[in-house]
């Protein structure tokens, strides 16, 4: 069995370790989109030197001359780059200390959370625990049962009234004749038609039998009716009963201090949310800022094409292609060395430029688990998995499962699907929600009643669930030779 906060922290632990496989990549991009410009600024010293030894006075100067101002071209470019990267990786540590801040925040406010959960809980266990034993309140919640009980059976029998109407009444509004004649009302005091009309009617209802199935088909639409506003009053009354069993609770709640406990729990509760929004956007901004390091760790940044542009530029005119050519074809010690260098150079570059996409690739394959397990953790916080009531079966399949969004093997919708079917929620103080108004009340448990306006009397772990929601499970109760429920984590209905 894994502890929801256990769970959460599995989570983080794996997104920070993903996150610093990320900062690996990054600074292996960084590395090599580097190396790409050194590799092509070599290239141009190399020509430089060669131009240098190879053409006359008149022809080296410009070329050398055109080499030059498109290397310090380039080199300004690059120093105002590596500005932009300090400064952006200023705000990368100091967006990374704020979200790191923040989660510490958020633990220690976890803390305070379970605390005050777990004050709420022994305070209801107390408070039920008298209950258990006040023979008043043990009349009212047998009455109550009852009364429940009673309502539930009714609207069953108006259900199945309302399905025998429609399939019983099939064969009476297939026939237009019969069907004719009702919607006249012939028969009743409302019917009313000339004498001739009189006289064709009186001939269709011995065609169609009328007067034997008119009686038949009322009380097929009547008893549903009759039926539906007995299972409406069934409910009125067990409503009141239930209503009187919860001035009993809340009474008894309040002289044990349980309002006080749920308000403190709100506000903790609703403090963290904050935090997590907080820790939402902080996150966001962070990401946004990795994205735009990632442009020039990755070199697709502006600051380093327009480098390369420059030093490209320069290395494409005629003179330098010719230069080259020429060095190959007329090999001598002079320059023989510096045509070898570029001819490594060049191989080098192309090298590196298989190397920086296939980092780049593997940059955008790592990145998106992360992204999928982020969106994992935004719906575990958001539904309050991490409760200190939250539990989840199959713990160690969880926990490798986490591992495998990361590392590929699944994505984030198949952890999700799995957290949700095996969380429940485990009694951690005997408080078990079920008790008294709560086994009548539990969420999910007869969703086609109306809704109830009044609040549960005790306390559902769980997201939005203090005004009677659901949509989440409750493990089974388990028969106890003390006279007191429990909870069987792990079970469902």
């Amino acid at each position: 069995m894994l502890s929801g906060r256990d769970a959460l922290t599995r989570i983080n632990q794996t997104l920070r370790s993903a996150r610093g496989e990320l900062e690996r990549l990054d600074r292996d991009l960084q590395a090599t989109s580097r190396a790409v410009t050194e590799n092509k600024l070599a290239q141009a010293r190399a020509i430089d030197r060669m131009a240098r030894i190879r053409l006359d006075a008149a022809r080296r100067g410009e070329v050398v001359a055109h080499l030059e101002s498109a290397m310090r071209a380039a080199g300004d470019i690059l120093e105002s780059r590596e500005n932009a990267i300090a400064s952006l990786n200023d705000r990368i540590r100091d967006a990374g200390v704020a979200v790191e801040t923040l989660e510490e925040r958020r633990e220690r406010l976890h803390d305070e959370v379970d605390e005050a959960a777990g004050t709420l809980a022994e305070r209801e266990a107390a408070v039920q625990k008298s209950l258990a034993n006040d023979a008043a309140f043990q009349a009212q919640l047998e009455r109550t049962r009852e009364a429940d009980a009673i309502a539930v059976s009714a609207l069953e029998k108006a259900r199945l009234a309302g399905e025998d109407r429609r399939r019983k009444g099939e064969p009476f509004e297939r026939d237009e004749l019969f069907m004719y004649l009702w919607e006249r009302g012939y028969g009743t005091s409302a019917y009313s038609a000339n004498p001739l009309a009189r006289m064709l009617d009186a001939w269709v209802a011995r065609l169609c039998n009328y007067a034997e199935a008119r009686p038949n088909y009322w009380m097929l639409l009547e008893i549903p009716k009759r039926l539906a506003e007995h299972a409406e009053h069934a409910r009125e009354l067990a409503d009141g009963e239930l209503d009187a069993l919860q001035d009993v609770e809340e009474a008894a709640a309040r002289r044990g201090g349980v309002p006080e406990a749920s308000a403190a729990l709100e506000v903790l509760e609703k403090q963290q949310d904050d935090l997590d929004a907080e820790i939402a956007t902080a996150e966001s901004t962070l990401g946004n800022l990795h994205a735009e390091r990632h442009r020039f760790t990755s070199g697709t940044d502006d600051y380093l094409r327009n480098a390369l542009r420059e030093i490209s530029a320069a290395m494409e005119q005629r003179d330098v292609r010719d230069l080259t050519r020429f060095a190959r074809a007329t090999m001598t010690p002079e320059d023989d060395e510096i045509v070898d260098e570029l001819r490594h150079l060049r191989q080098a570059y192309d090298d590196l430029e298989n190397e920086l996409g296939e980092i780049r690739a593997l940059q955008r394959k790592r990145l998106q688990p992360i992204r999928e397990l982020e969106n994992v953790r935004r719906d575990f916080k958001r539904n309050r998995y991490d409760d200190v009531h939250s539990r989840f079966g199959k713990g160690s399949m969880i926990e490798r499962m986490i591992g495998d969004v990361i590392a590929g093997v699944i994505n984030g919708s198949a952890l999700w699907n799995v957290l949700r079917r095996h969380q429940r929620y485990a009694d951690t103080a005997g408080e078990w929600p079920d008790f008294g108004s709560g086994g009548i009340l539990r969420p999910g448990r007869r969703p086609h009643l109306r809704h109830r306006q009044r609040p549960p009397t005790w306390h559902w772990p769980g997201p939005g669930t203090r005004r009677g929601g659901g949509g989440f499970k409750l493990p089974r109760r388990r028969i106890s030779s003390r006279g007191r429920g429990g909870f069987r984590t792990g079970g469902g209905f």
